[in-house]
């Protein structure tokens, strides 16, 4: 199976196909983050998620082989109409394989699709991949 980028709005999304507990979502997603030095700790990072998800924020994860392998918040300000990426965290066992850079522009892409046409990059590894592959903003 491909890399999949997938919004979801709810940690208790039904992403894991035949998952073998139940928060099994949620403690994943926590682990990558925990596992990420560039990252604060999972539980933070989740507890700003949920609270965005009140606000209609979403997150992004990146499912392989019905894992989450890959996740970064989707954040709207409300004051403007460009989306902020940020906590991007990748697998421990994927990083350096360019999955960061794949990843990011799934999710670029799902957002154009909605029709955001601006986004701001939060975090250095963000900032270059958007850089990189001109992915700051849509051209029209």
């Amino acid at each position: 199976m491909p890399l999949e980028a997938i919004a979801i709005n709810s940690l208790d999304a039904p992403l894991i196909k035949k998952p073998t507990r139940e928060h099994e979502l949620t403690e994943r997603l926590q682990a990558l983050y925990d596992s990420d030095d560039s990252q604060p700790a999972g539980a933070e990072v989740l507890s700003i998620i949920e609270q965005g998800f009140k606000r209609g924020q979403c997150l992004y994860v990146g499912m392989f082989n019905d894992k989450p392998i890959a996740a970064v918040g989707c954040f709207d300000d409300g004051q403007t109409d460009a989306k902020r990426l940020q906590y991007l965290t990748v697998h421990a066992e994927n990083r350096n394989r360019a999955i960061d850079a794949k990843f990011i522009k799934l999710v670029y892409d799902a957002e154009v699709k909605k029709g955001v046409r601006q986004f701001v990059p939060v975090g250095a590894d963000i900032h270059r991949i958007m850089t990189e592959y001109e992915l700051l903003q849509v051209i029209r």
